[in-house]
């Protein structure tokens, strides 16, 4: 059949659109499979260190490493999906990250172990290219549903995985982790490649390499400074280093993109509202919503001098889980509503009640009952609602000429949003140490300055454009100014 023209240049093959339960189902799994890289792993580390003859400090980097390449494919990868296809560009992803996972189960040492784990970092665009699949194949109405079931596992399974990896670390060994992940990761390969068509442009491109090196060297420095500066010392001379890499090259990107042809994202439209303020709303509030969420709180639960003394079972059932568990349910229901009110509005209203939840949490940190009901309306506000929002918007404000470029800049806002609120938090925590041990004031502060993070990107989430976001009506017009009508089938 002959290839259908896309509003955007790109073309779609001539095969049917797969029924969106298949394709959703499809994507799940290729999404799962990066998610699961992410929580699976911290019930293994215990045994990793001890089989591997290495430290904390260095299974952590192995983390980093994986979470910091991530976030460079995450740009990088997505911006090359816009003329070589997402479906391709998804496959190579999920078997880079099915080879990362049998070198890493096969490693013989700490060596090939961080090797393994920076390889399967290349996988970091597959959110990205979930939600610019949906768009391209789905109608507006259908996408935003389609898109918050998806955004829903960036909160993770429901803590049911780190149950699941702790019982088979202990009855198989923590190898069997990464076997389990190489078999999901296949399952997804398999139904990506019979479900998921291919859209891509009917022109050739060159890569920008010069954009690609300084991106990712910015993002290096920036990733290291904050996940490892702590460990270091934010004084030390090898943070410092890192910090001025980071400063260096990310402040000479503009110029970069500036003087080549084909950039990763062209400077006017990161310089514009539709990108600026929706990156700068996501660091903020994933540095201090997520942050309290996944990192302050769980710690102030476990803490016995400063906090409430609970096991890590128990904090984990009253504090990490319903976190995951309420977002997933509100999700859909943020999909759903998306089509009739916006985005923005979804996003604004979300941020409002999670500044409020957090400083609630922060005002009365001392009690475990209060701590518990802000866990469900963070759940519920900023896992079900805000995240949701920022991966929509992400989409629906990229350009049409090149549509991976800002939906890849978003996805990796994610991470350095969370190492910052991480890096910021964690030094709060140890500087107001008493005798080398937490304190409650301390604790509290912390969470003191992830509300006023938060309660940043609320202020900027205003400067968001507000023209029909997310609206059903955009779809409408953008169609009639292109001159496309939709097939029945509801592809794009």
């Amino acid at each position: 059949m002959t290839p259908v023209d896309h509003p955007s240049g790109r073309r779609v093959p001539g095969r049917s659109t797969p029924a969106t339960a298949w394709l959703v189902t499809a994507l799940l799994l290729a999404v799962g499979s990066y998610q699961l890289n992410n929580t699976m792993i911290a019930p293994a580390n215990p045994q990793i260190i001890e089989s591997l003859h290495t430290d904390t400090a260095t299974v952590g980097l192995a983390q980093t490493l994986f979470a910091m390449i991530g976030a460079v494919s995450a740009i990088v990868v997505t911006r090359i999906s816009d003329w070589t296809g997402r479906r391709k560009a998804l496959l190579f992803s999920l078997c880079v990250l099915v080879v990362g996972n049998v070198i890493v189960a096969l490693a013989p040492g700490v060596g090939v172990y961080l090797a393994g784990r920076a390889l399967s970092g290349m996988c970091g665009a597959v959110f990205a290219f979930a939600f610019l699949i949906l768009h391209d194949l789905l109608d507006l109405r259908t996408f935003s549903k389609a898109l918050a079931v998806i955004a829903a596992v960036k909160a993770g399974l429901g803590g049911a995985e780190a149950v699941v990896s702790g019982t088979i670390v202990d009855a198989f060994g923590y190898r069997a982790v990464f076997w389990c992940m190489v078999a999901f990761t296949t399952a997804a390969v398999i139904c990506v490649y019979f479900v998921v068509p291919e859209i891509a442009t009917t022109e050739k491109r060159r890569l920008d390499w010069q954009g690609c090196l300084t991106i990712a060297l910015g993002l290096t420095g920036l990733s290291l400074t904050l996940s490892q500066g702590g460990k270091w010392g934010w004084t030390d001379p090898v943070t410092l280093v890192c910090l001025t890499v980071a400063v260096v090259f990310l402040a000479a990107f503009p110029f970069v993109e500036k003087r080549v042809r084909e950039p990763l994202i062209r400077t006017s439209e990161l310089g514009s509202r539709r990108a600026w303020p929706l990156l700068l709303t996501n660091i903020l509030t994933l540095s201090g919503a997520g942050a309290a969420t996944l990192f302050v709180l769980p710690l102030l639960a476990q803490n016995a001098g400063g906090g409430f003394g609970m096991s890590a079972t128990t904090a984990a059932l009253l504090y990490t889980m319903p976190v995951s568990v309420v977002g997933f349910a509100f999700a859909p229901f943020a999909g759903s509503l998306a089509p009739r009110i916006g985005w923005r509005v979804i996003l604004i209203t979300g941020l409002v009640v999670t500044v409020a939840g957090l400083a609630t949490l922060a005002a009365f940190s001392d009690s475990p009952q209060v701590a518990f009901a802000m866990t469900l309306v963070l759940g519920a506000c900023y896992t079900g609602l805000v995240l949701t929002a920022l991966d929509g918007l992400g989409v629906l404000l990229s350009s049409r000429e090149a549509p991976g470029a800002l939906t890849g800049f978003n996805t990796a806002a994610f991470g350095i949003g969370a190492s910052l609120g991480i890096a910021v938090s964690s030094g709060i925590i140890t500087q107001l140490q008493v005798g080398g041990a937490p304190t409650h004031h301390g604790y509290a502060t912390a969470l003191w300055t992830c509300t006023g993070l938060a309660a940043l990107g609320l202020l900027v989430s205003f400067l968001i454009p507000r023209t029909d976001v997310g609206e059903v009506e955009r779809e409408g017009t953008e169609a009639a100014t292109a001159g496309v009508a939709s097939s029945p089938s509801g592809a794009r």
